[in-house]
């Protein structure tokens, strides 16, 4: 009974500590990306109207598995003028005032 107490407890805590995304829509303002790649924010992206949980605009890392489609899916929305729905990660993987990608949709 009690390692299923535990079990529980643990399960629990496991549940309210996972991370959390929030949305955010516009217009991409600028994008800027560095050849080296040795940069801290791999691609670095501002809607016109930042949000104020990142006032910085967001980033995609390096690390990203997909990033050379998220960066397409971005250009596409910076130069067709078009609104992109960008996802954040919660704020333990801000970096400054810039919000990590974890998603767009255009």
């Amino acid at each position: 009974m009690l390692k299923k107490a535990i079990t529980l407890a643990l399960a629990l805590t496991t549940l309210s500590t996972t991370a959390s995304v929030t949305n955010h829509n516009g217009e991409i303002a600028n994008m800027r990306t560095w050849v080296s790649g040795s940069n801290t924010y791999g691609v670095w992206v501002s809607l016109k109207s930042n949000p104020s949980i990142c006032p910085g605009g967001f980033y995609l890392p390096h690390t990203s598995d997909n990033k050379q489609l998220v960066y397409s899916t971005l250009l596409a929305a910076r130069l067709s003028g078009k609104a992109i729905m960008i996802q954040a990660a919660d704020s333990s993987y801000k970096i400054g005032d810039r919000c990590r990608i974890n998603y767009v949709m255009l």
